[in-house]
Parts: structure tokens; C-alpha cells; sequence
């Protein structure tokens, strides 16, 4: 199967983007084809595919007697929740969502809360309200990819800021603000970051880390965006690191029900300073005009009473998945391979042994019955062929031994063919 050309390779230079007889906007040139359509090919290799690419939570963890249950309580509102309203979200759970934010030590006034249709949506109306063509987004190496094809589509640049075991390189971007200055280059606008348990590679951002790129932001007047899909699913003890919005009430605060309830709901929601209220609901309206109003109330009546002991049952069982996969790698992977730990979230970084390319495994790798992501997906430039991402969420213990054993094997092989 080969993928259609991207619009981006086209006609890079023009005011505006051609295929065959049609003219798009110059922005379509960041709505080249999915990178999930390049996946369904490595499937078809192997009769038994064990695939690491779904950061999504379990099947069997998802609370569907619940939402069947809560489902009947929504429709208790109806007809009156089927016409137009709640443009910002249902009243009740935006004030369940305030009341979860607080008990994490997060400012989170309902009515600075926007509900979303995702965390995706905040993404992409944040993205709308600030950048201009060419304008500058800091982003983490590795970010995101649906943030990345959020801002690629806004035709944005990018100051990609290295990461280690403690998150985002602060001092490396002091230093890179500094060089961006000199250069005259328009200042960057949004930063944007996932500091616990981050996608795709499940680290966390230190305490000291999180206060310096605070202060660093407002010195230079940059917005910083908190997306935290992962942090209430956290694994080990110790007292978890403050969100970036517990520390300064002007971060712009990213939440999504997709990895605690399910995320084919995609309901999400937005914590805004309170100047930004105004233009990010009307930005939401013009979009959409409102949120799904049924299923804002089945996550309601769904999450309420319901999710903490939810959570707890889902942290025990994603514990020791995230478990199975640290020991398969420890037993099965080549000498010279390296991986992330997470504290929590649904991903481990793995990178390859020294000078071996993800592109000479990748379909090894399927041939044996394995199926990951590249790490070079989620960089802005693709700049990283030796790393990949493996999600642990959605596989049991037993498959994930077997999956990283058939991974081990493959690499192995690759090396030896390579001698």
C-alpha cells in the first residue's frame, strides 16, 4: 500500500496548494495523509498481530454498565437538552471537573471551564486564536503528534526542545530563546507541553524544573498550554509533582475523560485564565456551535460517585501492565537498548541499540507479529530514526511478554543480518 502524496510536497512555495485539477488553501499543506494509514499495511503481515500503538485505555476497563446506567439518567433530560445551549458545557459537570482541579490544587472557577469535544479541540481552538502563518510554537522532543498536526495545519515553526529524565530541557531553551532573539525572529507564542507522564514518552517534568519554565514563559511572554491526559493515572508512591496550572492560574489547562472513562466520548475540557474565556467560547461556537449535549451528561452522570473508585481498580490494572513491559524489556531486548520508566501515563521510549535505524525493524518486526510506532512521528522535522513508542494500556500482561519477545527477536535479528 502506498500512501497518497502529501499536499506539502505539491507546491511548498505558493500562495496556494494544488492536487490534480483542484487549488487548496496554502494551510491544506499540513493535511497530508494520516500516519495511521501507513500502519494498517504492517498488520497484514503477520496472522496474530500484537500491536503497541493504541494509547488507549483498556476495553475491558472501560465502565460500560456505568455509562449504560448513566446513559438512561441523560435521556431523563430530554427533550429539553436537544435543542442549542451550553456552549461552554453542561453546568453540572463543568463544576464536577472545577471540583476535581481543586482537590489537585488547581484554580478551576466553573466558569473559566470550557468543555470540549476532546482535549483535540482545545488544542486546535488555542492554535486558531493565536498563530499566524509562520508564527513560532515551542514543543518538546518528542510532542504529541495530534498536537503536532494541530499546529502543522496552522502553518506554525517550531523551537523543538530536547528532553531528559527530568522533562523539558529548561536551560537548553533559555539558551534557544536567547539564539531565537539574536536571530530576529517573531517571539514564540504558545509553548506547549505534557509534563506528567508525557506522550509518547511517559517522563514527568521535576518540581524545579516546572517553576523555572514558569518564570522563564513570563519573562518572555509566552503562553503555555498544560495538556495532562495522564495525571490521575499514577503508578508509584510519592506525592506527585503540582500541575503547571496549581502553580500559576494563568497556564491555559488541557483535561479529556478519554483515558479515565473512554475516548469515543471525546469530551474534554479547557481551565482559561479569565481574559481568554470570552474569545476561546465564541472561537468554540463558531466551530461548533455547542458541545454534544447527551454525552456531556452520561460523563456527568457517569463520573459522578463513580470515578475515583473507577480510577483506583484502572492504576491497579495499568500497573501491572506497565510492570509486564519493563521486565519483558529488561529480559528480551538486545544489549545496548534503552528505555523510560514512567511513573504513570500509557507509555515507555525505547531506544535502539547504538546506529540502528527504527526503518530496518519496522517490518521485521511485523513479520514476527509486532506492531509500535516510530519515534520520529513525533518530532515537527522527523529528526529521530532510532526511538519508538510502546503503549502498555490496552494489552494484557500475557500479550505484552509475548509482544516484546517477538520485538527482542526481531531487532536481534536485524543486527546479526547487518554483521
Amino acid at each position: 500500500m502506498t500512501a497518497a502524496p502529501s499536499l506539502a510536497t505539491l507546491a511548498p512555495d505558493s500562495l496556494t496548494v494544488r492536487r490534480g485539477t483542484r487549488s487548496f488553501a496554502r494551510r491544506a499543506a499540513g493535511f497530508g495523509p494520516s500516519p495511521w494509514a501507513e500502519v494498517g499495511p504492517w498488520f497484514d503481515r503477520h496472522p496474530d498481530p500484537i500491536f503497541f500503538g493504541n494509547g488507549a485505555p483498556a476495553p475491558e476497563l472501560v465502565p460500560v454498565a456505568r455509562l449504560r446506567e448513566a446513559t438512561t439518567r441523560a435521556w431523563a433530560d430530554a427533550p429539553g437538552a436537544l435543542g442549542y445551549g451550553d456552549v461552554a458545557g453542561y453546568p453540572p459537570l463543568r463544576g464536577l471537573i472545577g471540583a476535581r482541579m481543586a482537590a489537585r490544587g488547581m484554580v478551576a472557577d466553573p466558569e473559566t471551564l470550557v468543555v470540549t469535544n476532546g482535549s483535540q479541540q482545545g488544542i486546535d481552538l488555542i492554535a486558531r486564536l493565536f498563530l499566524d502563518p509562520g508564527d513560532t510554537v515551542i514543543v518538546e522532543g518528542p510532542s504529541y503528534l495530534g498536537a503536532l498536526q494541530v499546529f502543522d495545519a496552522y502553518e506554525a515553526a517550531y523551537l523543538v526542545v530536547p528532553m531528559d529524565d527530568q522533562g523539558l530541557d529548561v536551560a537548553t531553551l533559555r539558551t534557544m530563546l536567547a539564539d531565537h532573539a539574536r536571530r530576529g525572529a517573531r517571539p514564540p507564542k504558545l509553548l506547549y507541553t505534557i509534563p506528567t507522564f508525557q506522550n509518547p514518552t511517559g517522563g514527568s517534568m521535576s518540581r524545579e524544573r516546572r517553576e523555572t519554565l514558569l518564570e522563564l514563559a513570563r519573562l518572555h511572554g509566552i503562553v503555555i498550554v498544560e495538556d495532562d491526559p495522564y495525571g490521575e493515572l499514577r503508578y508509584d508512591t510519592g506525592a506527585p509533582e503540582p500541575a503547571l496550572r496549581a502553580l500559576d492560574p494563568e497556564v491555559i489547562y488541557l483535561g479529556t475523560f478519554s483515558k479515565t472513562i473512554a475516548p469515543g466520548l471525546r469530551v474534554g475540557w479547557m481551565a482559561l485564565p479569565e481574559d481568554l474565556v470570552e474569545p476561546v467560547t465564541t472561537a468554540k461556537e463558531v466551530a461548533d456551535i455547542n458541545n454534544e449535549r447527551m454525552t456531556s451528561r452520561v460523563v456527568f452522570h457517569t463520573a459522578r460517585g463513580f470515578l475515583d473508585g473507577h480510577l483506583d481498580r484502572a492504576r491497579t490494572a495499568y500497573r501491572a501492565r506497565r510492570d509486564a513491559l519493563l521486565v519483558a524489556l529488561d529480559e528480551h531486548l538486545p544489549s545496548g537498548s534503552k528505555w523510560t520508566r514512567p511513573g504513570g501515563g500509557f507509555f515507555v521510549w525505547v531506544t535502539l541499540p547504538p546506529g540502528l535505524r527504527v526503518d530496518r525493524v519496522i517490518v521485521p518486526a511485523a513479520d514476527a507479529g509486532v506492531v509500535f510506532l516510530p519515534g520520529a512521528w513525533f518530532y515537527p522535522d522527523k529528526r529521530d530514526p532510532f526511538t519508538l513508542r510502546l503503549s502498555f494500556s490496552a494489552l494484557p500482561p500475557d500479550r505484552i511478554g509475548e509482544g516484546i519477545r517477538r520485538l527482542g527477536g526481531a531487532i536481534s535479528r536485524t543486527i546479526d543480518a547487518a554483521v
